[in-house]
């Protein structure tokens, strides 16, 4: 039997970290893709076993063609699973944020994993299996004041994932895309501190090993939208439906997630100074 092969971006962070880990205890040799060779090389580590390293920004389309090239040519009789988890946020107003900023955000998290699955299809399709996931966010369905960049890429990606499963139906080719609400990562603690959504802090921040689980729901079921909460998302897509009503409604939600921004600030801020100590 050929070795099977599960493609992760943003491997070296911890949710791609996390879903590359069971990637592997499922027998997958794992292709860890990160940043640069520094990401990689901490990727290779945690993921362990023999895990295939690549660099690639994916803000730099001359580095995301070349993974694609691997993808569409020496891969491409191997390549099971692809999860585009890679992502991006830089908090701020429309207006504050650097133009670069906001392109690297949506080269990140859509034209990404747009040109990836593009890559792949062509093998899983011919071979008749294979799973194209993706990291999307309850940010994909309802608006993120204060990360609308981020908002766009992932709702554009959610689109994207929704046509690509409509082109694929029958082949044996499954998409399923992950929406989890706040999840405690590096990420989150960033744009805690840095005036993030306060949408993110509504309910229970959740645990990489939750998204994970998710992840292990998005590539045995057949599911094309994984949500965790699913609670939340029942709210979400109400609110989304009627996007000029969510929006007079966002103060609301906001004032739930100034609490749960302020309870979170407390514990992440407890949690590393006892480290430090």
């Amino acid at each position: 039997m050929s070795e099977r092969l599960a493609l992760v971006t943003g491997a070296a962070g911890a949710i791609g970290g996390g879903v590359a880990i069971m990637l592997r205890s499922r027998g997958f040799r794992v292709i860890a893709v990160d940043i640069d060779e520094a990401a990689v090389a901490r990727a290779v580590t945690n993921i362990g076993g023999d895990t295939i390293g690549m660099a690639c920004d994916a803000r730099r389309r001359s580095q995301v063609a070349a993974l694609a090239d691997r993808i569409r040519g020496e891969w491409a009789d191997r390549l099971e699973v692809l999860v585009a988890n890679a992502g991006l946020i830089v908090p701020g107003q429309v207006g504050s944020v650097d133009p670069d900023q906001l392109y690297d955000q949506v080269d990140v998290m859509l034209a990404c994993p747009v040109q990836l699955m593009n890559a792949a299809v062509p093998g899983m399709r011919a071979r008749g299996r294979g799973r194209l996931l993706a990291t999307v966010s309850m940010g994909g369905i309802i608006s993120l004041p204060g990360s609308a960049a981020y908002s766009a890429a992932k709702a554009g990606l959610r689109a994207f994932l929704t046509a690509l499963a409509a082109e694929l139906a029958g082949s044996g080719v499954r998409v399923a895309g992950v929406y989890p609400s706040g999840v405690d990562t590096p990420m989150l603690r960033l744009e805690a501190r840095h005036g993030g959504s306060l949408l993110n802090f509504v309910g229970r921040v959740h645990s990489v090993p939750d998204v994970v689980a998710a992840y292990e729901k998005a590539l045995t079921g057949r599911r094309l939208e994984v949500y965790l909460p699913y609670t939340d998302s029942i709210t979400t897509r109400l609110a989304h439906s009627v996007p000029g009503a969510a929006n007079r409604i966002i103060p609301l939600f906001e004032r739930f997630g100034r609490r749960g921004h302020a309870k979170y600030l407390a514990r992440i801020d407890a949690e590393e100074a006892s480290a430090d100590g």
